[in-house]
């Protein structure tokens, strides 16, 4: 397998919004969706509302990142100019490794489930399957995956769309399928303020991931533009849909029954539109854990193949197959996470509890990576002023520590499982001094950004607009 295969630039827009989508659109995002449809009521809208704060101001970093250094190792890349490699190694091992590890099985066990619930196939056997199709699309090639992630995911957005719409509308009460549930009129939920703001954690959730389109930068034709909007485009989405489909959710749903499901959103679109309603709502849940499972299983060996060309993780996951320009070995060990997690949810009941309890471990590992983030451009400003940035984060010095606020609030609400996620992050810190210690690197190296952006240039695809920016600063610069 030769090192010097370099990936295909054949991705564009719809690419970056699908994959910006594809996983907010998940098994366990519409999961979250009926859990805090069930805790904040009608008051979800602000739940979410306040959720959003730090994700918009985490979608700006992670914007003009990518415009600056389009690598494949997204995070690592973005961290080690301004903050070293043991933080480069840290961040996205902590946020992305961990994340595969606690959510990768859970999005393919909602899948599972829902499909079980549908039909009574049993859960493990299709969460298994739906893997295999999942290893296949992506072994075949990016291009295909990005075909049929954007495909996939417009389709999703379109029929959760409708379907948000038709409950709220209020279809399935002129069809008799629907019945008012009096009790869960009102703004406000039991527990008031205190319960709207403490669900904030768990809103996250419904925006969380949607920076997986930009360790596929070094395959898109423009990642400076494409990606920024897919993100931020992404979000505002996601949030309008969610919030209608809580709204109709909230008004026919026993709001004990959400809280208490393993596929809440299921049963949220039962109860507004009956059996049929049911039905669809789990081929969507199916549908999603699909997505969801090609942005993992594209976007972690991406990840893991930036870093590996910085000798942050072992070289064999740089290589490049040579007949589908894949990173292969990449895609094996996410695939072993996914598997792993898979087996263990399932035989575990996956219970509402169990899986909250996955989610949110993830939830605060991710945040602290989106932290990093957002003190990465803060940092890289003050480094590189003069370097070519294709996007911009708009007033960074006031959006980007209030998203760092937000971050810390939602970590705040989720304290009954920081323990968890402490365990996880120590495991890596861990990691990432033994390994610098094994092959005798400083523990916190500062990679030049000169450095960085030379070898993107070299393993990567010509890029048009960036690569003569970026030789006219490299050239200031000598």
């Amino acid at each position: 397998m030769s090192q010097h295969t370099k990936l295909k630039r054949v991705l564009g827009f719809p690419s970056s919004y699908g994959a910006a989508v594809g996983l907010v659109v998940s098994g366990t995002a519409m999961f979250s969706v009926g859990n805090v449809g069930a805790i904040s009521g009608n008051a979800t809208f602000i739940s979410a509302a306040i959720a959003l704060i730090p994700m918009m101001a985490t979608a700006f970093a992670f914007g003009e990142l990518t415009a600056m250094i389009p690598g494949g190792g997204m995070i690592s890349d973005y961290t080690a100019p301004a903050l070293g490699r043991f933080w480069a190694t840290f961040a996205l091992l902590s946020g992305y490794v961990v994340l595969i590890a606690a959510d990768g099985g859970t999005q393919l066990v909602m899948g599972g489930l829902a499909m079980e619930q549908m039909v009574g196939v049993p859960q493990l056997a299709v969460s298994l399957v739906l893997l295999l199709i999942i290893i296949l699309v992506n072994v075949t090639g990016v291009e295909f995956y990005g075909r049929s992630e954007a495909t996939v995911t417009i389709i999703m957005m379109v029929v959760f769309f409708i379907l948000a719409i038709m409950g709220t509308a209020g279809v399935g009460e002129t069809l008799g399928v629907a019945t008012v549930v009096p009790e869960n009129a009102g703004l406000l939920p039991e527990g008031g303020w205190n319960t709207v703001f403490g669900a904030v954690g768990t809103a996250i959730w419904f925006f969380i991931g949607f920076e997986f389109a930009c360790p596929m930068a070094e395959e898109n034709k423009k990642p400076y533009k494409n990606i920024p909007y897919g993100l931020i485009f992404g979000l505002i989405t996601i949030y309008i849909v969610d919030i209608i489909f809580v709204a109709g959710a909230v008004k026919y749903t026993d709001l004990g029954l959400m809280a208490s499901s393993s596929v809440p959103h299921v049963d949220a679109a039962t109860a507004t539109l009956g059996f049929w309603g049911g039905i669809v709502m789990g081929g969507l849940t199916i549908a999603a854990s699909f997505t969801t499972g090609n942005a993992y299983i594209s976007a972690l060996p991406r990840m893991l193949y930036g870093m590996a060309r910085e000798s942050l993780v072992p070289a064999i996951f740089a290589r490049i197959h040579p007949k589908y320009r894949v990173p292969m070995y990449g895609i094996a060990f996410t695939v072993f996470l996914i598997l792993i997690t898979t087996v263990y949810i399932s035989l575990n009941g996956g219970t509402s509890e169990l899986i909250l309890i996955f989610i949110n471990t993830a939830c605060i590992t991710w945040l602290i990576a989106y932290i990093i983030a957002m003190v990465d451009v803060l940092v890289l400003r003050k480094k590189y002023p003069d370097f070519p940035r294709l996007w911009k984060t708009p007033a960074a010095w006031i959006t980007l520590p209030i998203g760092i606020l937000g971050a810390l609030y939602a970590i705040y609400t989720l304290s009954y499982v920081f323990l968890y996620a402490l365990i996880m992050m120590v495991i890596v810190a861990i990691y990432a001094v033994v390994w610098n210690v094994m092959h005798k690197l400083p523990i916190n190296n500062i990679v030049p950004l000169e450095a960085l952006v030379m070898d993107i240039r070299d393993r990567s695809e010509y890029l048009a607009v960036w690569d003569e920016a970026v030789e006219k600063w490299l050239e200031s610069r000598k």
